[in-house]
C-alpha cells in the first residue's frame, strides 16, 4: 500500500512539473517567438500615447473677407484703401466718407467700418492678434508704443501717450495719409502687425466688407405697409360736375348697359378681351380695383368720374379698347354720370 502510495506521488509531481514547463515555455515562445535574443521581438513594441503638444494660441485661418455686417451689398475694399480714405477725409468719427471699392464703385462708410482693422484678430493674417491686444487702453508699460487702438479717441490721441488725458504724436498724419505713422507702419515698411509672415498678406493688407455703394445709401426707401397707388386715367383733366350730383341706382343701371356693357360686361363682370393691352381684358367693374372704391362714397365717387369724365388708354402697345371721356366730349350728362357711378357704388356694397 505504501508503495503504491508512493508511486502515485512520484507521479503526480511529475505532472505538475511539466506543466509548469510547459506554461513557462508557452510564455517565452510567445513574447520572444523561438529566438534566443527576447531584445528583438517578432512583433511590434506597444505603441504608446505622447504627451500632447498644446496647441498654438492662435485662430483658425480667415480665407474670405472679413465681413462686418450682414447686407449682401457691402463694397470689398483693402484695409489700406480703407484707411486712406478716412484718414484723407478728416478722419470723422461719425461723418460718412467715400471710397472706391476694389470692383471701382463708389461707396460710402464710417469709422466704424475702420475700426475692426485695429480691433478684430485673426484678419491680417491667419493666427494674428487683433492690434488692440497690443496697443490698448492701458497706457502703462502693457500698451505698446503707448497706444491705444481700442477706441476712436486713443487713435486721435496719438503714440507715446504719458497718461490717458495726454495727447501723444499723431500717426494719422493730420490727415496727410502717405506722410502719416500709421501709413509708414503698417504699409511702407511694413512693421505691423507684429509677426506677419512675408507672404501672408499682400502690401495693401487684408480684403474686408465694408461700407455701402452710394447707389445704396441714396436709394429711396420703399415705405413699410406703404398704402397702394390709387388707379388714375392716363388721360389729363379733373373731375366733372356729377361729383356734386345725387346719383340714381336705378337710372345708373340702364345707362350702363346701353353705354357700358359691351366692355366691361354685364353688371360690370365682363372678363371681355382687349387684345393689344398688357392686361388682355378690360378691366372689371365688379369688383372694382380695390384702390378706386372706398367705404366713403365722396371718394368712390371722386375716382370713378375721373374716369368716366376725362377716359383712359390701356397700358399696351396696341389696345383694341379705349374708355371714351363720356364727360369731357358730352357722350353723357353730368346727371348720367352720376347716375352710373350710384350703379357702381351699389355693384360694389
Amino acid at each position: 500500500m505504501l508503495r503504491h502510495f508512493k508511486a502515485t506521488v512520484l507521479i503526480l509531481g511529475f505532472i505538475l512539473a511539466s506543466l509548469v514547463f510547459i506554461f513557462a515555455g508557452s510564455l517565452y515562445v510567445g513574447a520572444c517567438s523561438f529566438r534566443s535574443d527576447c531584445l528583438v521581438p517578432s512583433r511590434a513594441l506597444a505603441t504608446h500615447t505622447p504627451i500632447p503638444t498644446l496647441m498654438p494660441a492662435t485662430l483658425p485661418a480667415n480665407d474670405v473677407v472679413f465681413p462686418y455686417s450682414s447686407s449682401p451689398d457691402n463694397c470689398s475694399v483693402t484695409a489700406e484703401t480703407l484707411l486712406s480714405a478716412w484718414v484723407s477725409a478728416g478722419s470723422q468719427e461719425t461723418q460718412p466718407f467715400p471710397f472706391t471699392d476694389a470692383n471701382n464703385v463708389t461707396c460710402q462708410a464710417t469709422f466704424a467700418d475702420v475700426q475692426p482693422l485695429f480691433t478684430e484678430s485673426n484678419l491680417w493674417y491667419p493666427g494674428a492678434l487683433a492690434c488692440s491686444s497690443c496697443h490698448s487702453a492701458d497706457l502703462s508699460d502693457a500698451a505698446s508704443a503707448h497706444l491705444d487702438l481700442s477706441s476712436y479717441a486713443g487713435v486721435l490721441a496719438g503714440s507715446q501717450r504719458t497718461s490717458e488725458a495726454a495727447k501723444g504724436e499723431d500717426i494719422l498724419g493730420a490727415g496727410n495719409w502717405q506722410g502719416s505713422r500709421l501709413n509708414q507702419v503698417l504699409f511702407v515698411l511694413r512693421q505691423m502687425p507684429y509677426g506677419i509672415p512675408a507672404s501672408a498678406a499682400s502690401g495693401t493688407g487684408p480684403t474686408i466688407l465694408a461700407g455701402l455703394p452710394l447707389s445704396v445709401v441714396n436709394a429711396t426707401p420703399t415705405p413699410v405697409n406703404a398704402p397702394p397707388e390709387i388707379a388714375r386715367p392716363n388721360t389729363p383733366g379733373g373731375t366733372g360736375d356729377a361729383i356734386n350730383l345725387t346719383g340714381d341706382p336705378a337710372a345708373g343701371k340702364q345707362i350702363f348697359i346701353n353705354n357700358c356693357q359691351l366692355c366691361h360686361g354685364e353688371e360690370g363682370k365682363g372678363n371681355v378681351l382687349n387684345p393689344g393691352s398688357d392686361d388682355g381684358t378690360v378691366p372689371l367693374l365688379n369688383p372694382i380695383d380695390p384702390t378706386i372704391a372706398n367705404t366713403e362714397n365722396t371718394a368712390f365717387v371722386y375716382n370713378a368720374d375721373l374716369f368716366i369724365q376725362n377716359g383712359s388708354t390701356p397700358s399696351g402697345p396696341n389696345p383694341a379698347r379705349n374708355m371714351p371721356p363720356w364727360g369731357s366730349q358730352n357722350g353723357l350728362s353730368q346727371q348720367q354720370i352720376a347716375d352710373v357711378i350710384a350703379y357702381l357704388i351699389s355693384l360694389n356694397k
